[in-house]
């Protein structure tokens, strides 16, 4: 498998499918629309890059996305900026393209000169992303009892301890 990690901006013509993908995987069961996810993800094509969605493409056929925004845990206005949405198609599935979406968010991330980013993961998921660096730093939180994890990122924002 061939493909590529892009910013939605940089193809925005996959904007709809990438919403399609949020909304049911994460929105059908609620009262928000499709087209309040495809409203959002157009607030990710700026060209300051934040907040920002990532791609995998192989062939023009998007296979997956990711975003980079300002929160999943409004309460918690120090868990910020958060990486959420991580999505592959299921016969995309099994190559590195969660691994590779996930790092494209962190790169941006360390970027935009932050030292941390956050994510909410349900216990089945939290195992990929301790394997990935992350920590869950709050578990049970919100009404669906998630994993609030970190990832502490590298870069110039960090300084030696001792």
């Amino acid at each position: 498998m061939k493909y590529q990690i892009v910013p939605l901006r940089e193809q925005p013509h996959h904007l709809s499918t990438v919403a399609g993908w949020i909304h049911r995987q994460w929105w059908s069961k609620t009262d928000t629309p499709v087209e309040a996810i495809e409203q959002w993800l157009r607030t990710h094509l700026g060209e300051n890059g934040f907040p920002a969605t990532f791609i995998a493409v192989e062939d023009d056929e998007v296979l997956g996305s990711v975003s980079l925004h300002e929160s999943e845990a409004e309460n918690r206005p120090a868990y910020r900026p958060y990486l959420g949405a991580v999505f592959v198609k299921p016969d995309a599935r099994g190559h590195g393209l969660s691994t590779a979406l996930v790092r494209a968010v962190e790169a941006r991330a360390n970027e935009l000169g932050h030292a941390t980013i956050y994510l909410n993961a349900a216990d089945a998921t939290a195992g990929l992303y301790q394997k990935l660096g992350w920590e869950i730093v709050e578990r049970g939180y919100g009404p669906k009892l998630l994993n609030i994890m970190r990832r502490l990122l590298p870069g110039p924002h960090h300084q030696a301890v001792g």
